[in-house]
């Protein structure tokens, strides 16, 4: 079986569904966010991201830049990043090897996502 069917499986096994939107890759929620699995051509890079956690403008500009900040250094793996149309979007790529395994690192990924999303808006909340 090929590694994107496995990649799918995986995500299934976490969040049961899983949409498929032509073009943009795959669409899942998991504890309420919205996540999506981007495939690679090559196959050798896992791309998942958090396309809209928030809009920006409904924050101040400098208290949104330091938990953004705050969060891409304290949160390994994922990059907080504001997108040209206001939304606050999480990405973790990864560069797979022939050791790892997509029964582990899908997972993580995933969770790892969950738990940067939740750290940002708990953030947030605080400042």
């Amino acid at each position: 079986m090929d590694t994107q069917k496995n990649i799918i499986m995986e995500i299934k096994k976490i969040c049961k569904e899983v949409e498929h939107l032509p073009i943009l890759g795959y669409h899942f929620m998991y504890h309420g966010h919205h996540l999506m699995y981007i495939p690679d051509k090559g196959e050798g890079l896992l791309r998942f991201c958090v396309p809209h956690l928030l809009k920006a403008k409904g924050y101040d500009k400098s208290k949104l830049v330091k938990v953004i900040n705050e969060t891409n250094r304290e949160v390994k793996y994922v990059k907080v990043i504001v997108l040209d149309n206001g939304s606050v979007s999480l990405n973790y790529d990864h560069k797979m090897t022939e050791q790892e395994n997509v029964h582990e690192i899908v997972p993580h990924i995933v969770r790892t996502l969950d738990f940067a999303s939740d750290y940002l808006t708990d953030k947030l909340k605080t400042v």
